[in-house]
């Protein structure tokens, strides 16, 4: 509401008031759109004027509250004692302020509120009232609350990284009673959402800006955490953020994954508040480090789980993997009507090796074997390793011919790529292969069952070859 702040109302209504009377018709059309509570008195403190803000807040009526002095509103009766002597009296100089007080509900309960005080005066510089504009404010105990709701997210197991972050999203919204929350990931100029909860509903996961168009890039340049709370009176209100999306409250923390910038995590609003506090900038921090955390473990078990399907040695699809892969592919190929073949490979005399040289050569004839393979077939072919020297490649969408034709180049291949066995001794690898295709309602385990049935019919006829 930057036409309606505070410190502007107060200067209009100081200006635009008689001499003799503050006219409730004024303040109406002033007041009555405001989400802060605005309380209006006399020069004896009596209320003369209440917005709809503040019965929501205070919980008493325009009734109950008219003509009575707003002692009645404060948590202790020595604040409003010492208010009247420093702010609201006829003789005070003070200009506008913010400041805080603990208020007290019509039921009884306490809150603390941000408070823009000063004195109304004629055009003759005579006091003829004062006003009030409140709104609830962070207390201690608010942020407590905050690194409680912060403990119990990141230690519930039931909670997935994604939906731990999305909790802390919604934590620092509440915290700071804003509207937009987001976790970034900045990559040179491109700035993309990863994570987002708008109470709006407009902005969604996977949107992308242009980092310098958002108010991030004060962050990252800053490389702290930074908040404005009333863009419009800040050094940024040039920004283009302000002129695209007029966002008036924003504060963001950068967020580093292993050393290395990430992006960042930032709240933001349309409409002004407080100013943050030292708690606030202190929370920041800690939402950034949590954030990073469980970005760090979301990676490193991305990375396990990968590791988990790959063979150490080769690099390639370990068993586990090969076989969900074919599955995979076996409905793919049912689905959609296509062909599929497979090559059952195993590498001939592969226990003479180990003998002969060590296991180190063996290790050593299994990655040529695999860089190998590695270079062969479509990109939607694959190869894995099932154990020991046996392997599969599986090629979707091909018939047996460009099988037999595949075997044959690996053969062709290998023949090409000796293997140094030790003190220059050169190894050529050869390989025995067995192909199948696909029929009826076969399933991983019996078309396997049928090429690896063809591979020992080509060590039977005298290895090095392709048979089916």
């Amino acid at each position: 509401m930057k036409e309606n702040s505070p410190n502007d109302a107060i200067a209009a209504l100081s200006t635009s008031l008689n001499d003799s009377a503050i006219s409730s018709f004024f303040l109406q059309e002033i007041f009555n759109g405001f989400e802060e509570a605005v309380i209006v008195t006399d020069v004896n403190r009596c209320v003369v004027y209440i917005n709809a803000a503040t019965e929501q807040l205070f919980g008493y009526s325009k009734d109950e509250l008219y003509h009575q002095q707003t002692k009645i509103l404060y948590a202790d009766e020595n604040d409003f004692s010492e208010q009247g002597r420093k702010r609201f009296n006829v003789a005070s100089r003070i200009s506008e302020e913010n400041y805080r007080i603990v208020y007290r509900h019509a039921k009884g309960q306490q809150f603390l509120g941000m408070t823009t005080g000063a004195a109304i005066r004629n055009a003759a510089g005579e006091t003829v009232g004062f006003i009030g504009i409140i709104r609830p404010a962070r207390s201690a105990d608010q942020s407590l609350d905050a690194l409680q709701k912060i403990h119990n997210i990141t230690a519930d197991v039931n909670l997935s990284h994604e939906q731990k972050i999305n909790a802390l999203l919604r934590v620092g919204l509440q915290h700071f009673g804003l509207k937009i929350a987001i976790l970034s990931q900045i990559e040179g100029n491109e700035y993309t959402v990863e994570n987002c909860v708008d109470l709006n509903g407009e902005l969604e996961p996977a949107t992308t800006f242009d980092v310098t168009d958002t108010y991030c890039l004060h962050t990252l340049s800053e490389n702290r955490t930074l908040g404005f709370n009333y863009v419009a009176k800040s050094e940024i209100k040039d920004h283009p953020c302000y002129e695209k999306f007029a966002l008036e409250a924003y504060i963001g923390s950068p967020i580093r994954l292993a050393g290395k910038l990430y992006g960042t995590i930032n709240f933001s609003s349309a409409l002004p508040v407080e100013p943050f506090s030292k708690d606030d900038y202190i929370l920041m921090e800690l939402l950034s480090d949590t954030c990073s955390f469980l970005l760090y473990q979301k990676v490193s078990q991305a990375e396990m789980t990968a590791l988990a399907r790959v063979d150490e040695l080769t690099g390639l699809p370990n068993r586990r993997a090969t076989l969900e892969r074919l599955t995979e592919l076996i409905a793919q190929s049912r689905r959609f009507e296509q062909p599929l073949s497979i090559l059952s490979i195993d590498i001939d005399h592969f226990k003479r090796i180990n003998d002969r040289w060590g296991h180190a050569a063996g290790d050593l004839a299994l990655v040529k074997f695999a860089s190998v393979a590695s270079t062969l077939g479509r990109q939607t072919d694959f190869c894995g390793r099932l154990g020991g020297e046996e392997f599969v490649f599986v090629q979707p969408g091909a018939n047996i011919a460009c099988a037999q034709a595949l075997g044959d180049k690996l053969r062709d291949c290998l023949a090409l790529a000796p293997i140094d066995v030790g003190d220059g001794e050169l190894n050529t690898l050869t390989v025995s292969v067995g192909i199948a295709m696909l029929a009826g309602d076969e399933t991983a385990e019996s078309i396997l069952a049928h090429a690896d049935q063809a591979m020992y019919r080509a060590k039977q006829q005298g290895r090095d070859r392709v048979s089916q």
